[in-house]
């Protein structure tokens, strides 16, 4: 394999060096063939992200949940809906996990990506795919502002919501949407349980989304805003402004944002020998906004197809990708789309009565896809929310 930039054709190349790329490359490099990775960052994990995870991102990353990856433990959460005397308490059983050290986690990922016998390189900027007969052959990439071109046999998009692999190679992207971002690190929040992430939800809040409030340690806290339709910031300043108890002798040191996919998994993840992943892809739970664990597991199914379409010397093996992550994820994804366009259309009032009636599992099941059905079942012994979710969500 190439230490440096001399040019090669690779058996993979992999665009973006987060979550979902990190897994495609160490699957592929572990079987023995040749992978790059092109990040157009100059280091990893330099995008803004609320770092929470379930404990179970840890088996699929398959690295143990060491100090240095973790800021934080969680042993469950609040719910806020608009009349936050009503929130829901998630705690107890398997509601265990964690808020990460993102960059650190991500150096972990990409330490086990090129110990498997990945190439990284970090600077480069991919401008565009060359296609022949429906095929991607080569790419275009930019390296201290001089333009190269080199040659794969299998490609993976994993360049986030602005995809370049995506638009170049001729993806579906129609009905994509993101929900723009805004999250502030702040020092000195007086946060009651530091243990427990905190979400409010609710249109004077958060139009078409919600506020968050993740405690890395008992120094620092991401606070984080994603609305639809309205600018993010005012919106944030308004709820900080509006919680002194928590904030009033608190201070903001950085600030970030960005768009996360709120739209569901794109129609389409594989076309020829190219393969989407992650943000690309539309692969993140819409209510929660979690992406990470499901961008892993992408990258994971996504780079084991691609190993085996390599050996087998088929292309179209790379399909088994869709129908192996659509069996699961695709499934969590599409039921939590459907809940969260429900959601959307509910007023403050009906919000407060849901977080009235509703529990923690009820809504760890409906926000991330999971038993559904139990909760419409009991959405649809209540008259008023019978009729305005329970038979919408069926």
């Amino acid at each position: 394999m190439s230490g440096g930039f001399k040019e090669m054709e690779y058996d993979a190349i992999v665009v973006g060096a987060g979550p979902a790329g990190l897994m495609a490359a160490r699957k592929i490099a572990a079987k023995g063939f040749s992978v790059l990775v092109l990040e157009k960052e100059k280091d990893l994990g330099t995008r803004a992200c609320a770092e929470a995870v379930s404990a179970s991102a840890f088996e699929t990353a398959e690295i143990p949940p060491s100090p240095p990856l973790i800021s934080n433990n969680i042993s469950g959460a609040y719910v806020f809906p608009p009349d936050e005397t009503k929130g829901v308490k998630i705690s107890g059983g398997s509601y265990r996990g964690y808020i990460l050290n993102k960059q650190q986690f991500l150096y972990a990922l990409a330490s086990r990506a090129v110990s498997a016998g990945s190439d990284l390189w970090m600077r480069c900027e991919v401008k565009g795919v060359k296609m022949e007969g429906g095929v991607a052959r080569s790419l275009v990439y930019f390296k201290k502002g001089e333009s190269k071109e080199i040659t794969f046999k299998y490609l993976v998009g994993a360049d986030g919501v602005g995809s370049v692999v995506a638009r170049s190679c001729g993806f579906d992207l129609s009905g994509f949407e993101i929900i723009p971002t805004i999250q502030y690190v702040m020092v000195n929040c007086g946060v009651p349980e530091n243990d427990l992430i905190r979400i409010y939800m609710g249109k004077e809040v958060a139009p078409l989304g919600y506020v968050w409030i993740f405690a890395k340690n008992e120094y620092i806290a991401n606070v984080g805003i994603g609305v639809r339709g309205a600018p993010a910031k005012p919106y944030l300043d308004k709820f900080i402004a509006s919680h002194p108890e928590v904030f009033e002798k608190a201070k903001v040191v950085k600030e970030g944002g960005g768009g996360v996919p709120v739209s569901g998994q794109v129609r389409e993840i594989v076309k020829g020998n190219v393969a989407l992943c992650g943000d690309a892809a539309g692969q993140v739970i819409p209510i929660t906004g979690g992406g990470i664990r499901t961008s892993m597991e992408a990258g994971s199914i996504a780079g084991d197809c691609i190993a085996d379409a390599l050996e087998a010397g088929e292309i179209s093996t790379l399909k088994r990708y869709t129908t192996a992550y659509g069996e699961y994820w695709g499934t969590r994804i599409s039921r939590s789309l459907k809940v969260l366009r429900v959601l959307e259309k509910l007023s403050d009032d009906d919000l407060n009565l849901l977080g009235s009636i509703m529990s923690g599992d009820d809504i760890v099941d409906l926000a991330n896809g999971l038993d559904v059905k139990r909760v419409v079942e009991k959405l649809s012994r209540h008259p008023v929310l019978a009729m305005r979710m329970a038979s919408k969500l069926l």
